[in-house]
C-alpha cells in the first residue's frame, strides 16, 4: 500500500476514534452530573449507548492497527 494513502486511512480512523472517544466522554460526564443529583433514570440514559460507541472505537483502533501493519 502506498505509504501516503496509508497514513490518510490510518489518520482518518484516528480522527473518527477520537471523536467516537470524545462523544463517549461526553455521555459519561453527564451520567455522572447526573448520578450525583441523585437522577438515576436520567444517569443511565445518558450512559446509554456508550457500550455501542467503544465497539466502533475498537474495531476503528482494530483497522488502524491493521493498515499500519500491511
Amino acid at each position: 500500500m502506498d505509504k501516503e494513502i496509508k497514513k490518510t486511512t490510518i489518520g482518518a480512523n484516528l480522527e473518527a476514534l477520537e471523536n467516537i472517544l470524545y462523544a463517549a466522554n461526553v455521555r459519561a460526564s453527564e451520567a455522572v452530573a447526573a448520578i450525583k443529583q441523585g437522577e438515576i433514570n436520567q444517569a443511565i440514559g445518558a450512559a446509554s449507548g456508550i457500550e455501542e460507541m467503544l465497539k466502533q472505537a475498537t474495531a476503528l483502533y482494530g483497522a488502524a492497527l491493521a493498515i499500519h501493519r500491511a
